[in-house]
């Protein structure tokens, strides 16, 4: 337990899908990196009297105010409306019930709580993943259990809030990149996700990433909601669904091998690959604007894929001049376009 009225500062950056997804929650493969322009940032301040249990939450304009932890889980709020707060509060009540009530962690004292964020909301960046992930550490460091937990496990935790707490559906490729802080491989095959409960996570150095773009519209529309008919697809083992996540799981190891190897025009050829997979398996008309602003990138000289489920699209800069070209054409259609920070 901690004393004393010490902050706790935990920042998350955002999340790119570089290969693979969503083959990450149907054993597929996956390679995911950060992207360090844009962050999620919580600090926890205990108060100075560990007797005080109560508890306050700053997300930006909100304020919610609660007499303790448990108070807030033995009688939650509707977690049912977007926004910040949503994210922080299933946080809490998850770690509450999860670590708190099980005896994994101790009783500390109440605190403050602030929560920032300026990754683009709901355009495949894991930002909502990166908040919670961000409120977990803080308060895993302020029960003294900063340390405790392997980083696949966190990511575990992050995933079940999520699911189970916000009815979110998602897979482990957004959680593990911001638990391990690191750009990961990750093989999901079943035999390990069923014999041990996690999967095959390899570091991979950001070194061998060449220089990339992200282009992204205004607020894009919840990852869940993209993805809420495929477990049932899955379940039925639809032939096709089934086809494109083996696929795409291929389109993550060869992707790999293409960057150990240092070859930029095969890892083109896999990220065009993963984007036409995807199109295969969600159709045109679900990737809206994402399929027109594809084919905007692919026209102006570079490959393009989404980095997630939402209103954005990720890349190699071909050239010198690309970002330049780009960038108004990006803008016609009410797009910023950024080179990312890796």
């Amino acid at each position: 337990m901690r004393r004393g009225a010490e902050a706790i500062f935990c920042s998350i950056p955002a999340r790119i899908g570089l290969l693979g997804n969503p083959s990450d929650g149907y054993n597929g493969q996956c390679i995911s990196s950060l992207a360090r322009n844009w962050r999620a940032r919580c600090v926890l301040t205990p108060h100075e009297n560990r007797w005080d249990f109560s508890i306050r939450i700053s997300c930006g304009d909100e304020i919610l105010e609660y007499k303790s932890l448990s108070d807030l889980a033995e009688n939650p709020p509707s977690l049912s409306e977007d926004g910040l707060s949503r994210l922080v509060l299933g946080a809490l009540i998850h770690f509450e019930e999860d670590c708190i009530s099980s005896g994994l962690a101790i009783e500390a004292s109440g605190f403050q709580l602030d929560l920032d964020t300026d990754i683009p909301r709901q355009v495949g960046l894991a930002g909502s993943s990166a908040v919670i992930t961000a409120v977990i550490r803080c308060m895993l460091t302020h029960h003294g259990l900063g340390t405790a937990l392997p980083p696949h496990a966190i990511a575990d935790m992050i995933l079940k809030v999520e699911t189970e707490r916000l009815n979110i559906h998602g897979g482990l490729q957004d959680r593990l990149p911001q638990a391990y802080n690191r750009m990961l491989h990750m093989d999901f095959r079943e035999e390990l996700m069923v014999g041990r409960g996690w999967g095959a996570y390899s570091h991979m150095d950001e070194s061998l990433l060449p220089k990339m773009w992200l282009a992204h519209g205004g607020v894009g529309q919840e990852s869940g909601k993209v993805h809420a008919d495929l477990p049932l697809r899955w379940a039925e083992q639809e032939p096709v669904m089934v086809r494109v996540i083996n696929e795409l799981a291929w389109c993550a190891h060869r992707g790999k091998e293409a960057l150990v190897a240092g070859d930029m025009d095969a890892l083109s050829t896999e990220i065009n690959r993963n984007f036409d997979l995807r199109t295969e398996l969600f159709g045109e008309e679900a990737l809206g604007e994402n399929f027109t602003m594809v084919n905007l990138a692919r026209s102006l000289g570079s490959c393009a894929k989404q980095p997630g489920s939402g209103g954005a699209i990720i890349g190699l800069i071909p050239d010198d001049e690309f970002m330049e070209r780009a960038a108004p054409a990006f803008a016609e259609h009410g797009w910023n376009l950024v080179a990312l920070e890796m």
